[in-house]
């Protein structure tokens, strides 16, 4: 299955400057502590989105899972990690402004929360979608930058 991820602002910032690939990898790669990201499957899609300093929701990335993985004790950003193929994922351009706030309210996760971003916060930072969710990602993303 799809899974939804939030990419804390700060975080999207700092990882961002520092490059596309994580450490020396050469991959894509999103960590968290939840466990779902380990039952994520080749092939399939972790939708990434982030907050922007001016509070509005963006999507940031479209990683399409090469492999899954438990991260060494006390790595930084959590237990689990996802591995994104470098020549079919996406990372969108956060600069160009496009809210998907409504889009991510309208999915079947739970996200009751008055501040979008708060509905993510810990272990609810990852959750899986339906295909009828991705659809409604896909579509919306289809016009969106690239870099």
């Amino acid at each position: 299955m799809p899974a939804l991820f939030f990419w804390r602002g700060d975080y999207y910032r700092q990882d961002m400057g520092q490059g596309k690939y994580y450490g020396t990898s050469k991959a894509y790669e999103l960590n968290q502590n939840n466990e779902l990201m380990l039952n994520l499957k080749p092939g399939e899609h972790v939708w990434a989105f982030t907050r922007r300093p001016d509070k509005s929701y963006v999507l940031a990335a479209d990683l399409v899972v090469t492999r899954t993985r438990n991260n060494p004790p006390g790595h930084k950003y959590g237990r689990y990690g996802v591995l994104g193929d470098t020549r079919s994922s996406r990372y969108f351009d956060v600069r160009v402004f496009s809210d998907a706030e409504r889009v991510i309210r309208s999915l079947s996760v739970c996200t009751g929360a008055a501040i979008l971003g708060h509905s993510f916060q810990g272990r609810n930072g990852v959750r899986l979608l339906t295909p009828s969710d991705e659809q409604k990602l896909i579509t919306f993303s289809s016009g969106l930058a690239t870099i």
